[in-house]
C-alpha cells in the first residue's frame, strides 16, 4: 500500500514537472481521460449503491444487537430474565434492554462500514483538470 502511494505521488510529480516545463506533448496525442466526468444519473446511482451498502451493514448490526439482547434475557445473565418474567408488563423491560443494544450494534456496524467502504474513485473531479490529472 505504501508503495502504491509513493508510486501515485511520483506520477503526480512527473505530470506536474512536465506541465511546468510546458511539455504537454504526452497529453495532446491522446487527450483521452481514463475517468469520465460524473453525470447526475451516475452520481445518483453511486449514492444509491453506497446507501444500500451502509443500510445492509446497519441491518446486520441491529440483528446482531437484537440477538445479544435476547441472549442476555434468555441466558438470565444477572437475573435479568427472571426479573423480566416477574414483571407486570414484560414488554417495557425487554424493549429497554434490546433497543439500546440493537442501536449500539447497528451504529457500530454502520461506522465500520463507512470506514471500510469499498469505494474507488470512478470519476474525475472538476479540480482534477486544474492539476492536469
Amino acid at each position: 500500500m505504501i508503495v502504491d502511494i509513493l508510486h501515485m505521488d511520483l506520477q503526480w510529480l512527473r505530470r506536474w514537472l512536465r506541465q511546468r516545463r510546458g511539455g504537454n506533448a504526452g497529453r495532446a496525442s491522446g487527450s483521452r481521460d481514463p475517468k469520465p466526468k460524473m453525470t447526475p444519473e451516475a452520481a445518483r446511482l453511486d449514492h444509491l449503491q453506497m446507501l444500500r451498502f451502509m443500510a445492509l451493514n446497519a441491518a446486520v448490526g441491529v440483528l446482531i444487537g437484537v440477538c445479544v439482547g435476547a441472549a442476555l434475557i434468555f441466558l438470565d445473565i444477572g437475573g435479568l430474565g427472571a426479573r423480566i418474567g416477574r414483571a407486570a408488563n414484560p414488554l417495557v423491560p425487554v424493549l429497554l434492554v434490546v433497543v439500546p443494544i440493537a442501536s449500539l450494534f447497528g451504529a457500530a456496524a454502520t461506522a465500520s462500514a463507512i470506514l471500510m467502504m469499498p469505494y474507488e474513485k470512478k470519476f474525475r473531479d472538476d479540480d482534477d483538470d486544474a492539476r492536469g490529472e
